[in-house]
């Protein structure tokens, strides 16, 4: 049997924004298109960030979340690609929020 791959990955890196992430993935959480996967990208946050993102995780199943060492902004996207299953690769930062 071969698994269907989603369509959208969404890849959210992020960096000590304990404050910011949560919305971004709220905003995320409101879209009306739902046929997505959402992967976060821990870059070694020193505050709370992590742990918010793990209880997302926790909540949703096509939320993950995956911690690594500090590397930067372009080493956690690339990593996010490279574990990605969708056809399609959006990125959001943990600053924004999708409208």
């Amino acid at each position: 049997m071969i698994k269907q791959k989603e369509p959208v990955s969404i890849i959210l890196p992020t960096y000590n924004r304990a404050n910011k992430v949560g919305r971004a993935i709220d905003s995320v959480l409101a879209q009306t298109y739902i046929d997505f996967e959402l992967l976060i990208i821990d870059d070694g946050s020193t505050d709370s960030s992590g742990k918010i993102c793990d209880e997302y995780s926790e909540e949703y199943k096509f939320i993950k979340t995956f911690h690594i060492n500090n590397g930067g902004p372009s080493q956690a996207r690339n990593y996010g690609i490279n574990i990605a299953k969708g056809e399609y690769i959006q990125f959001i930062d943990s600053d924004d929020e999708l409208e």
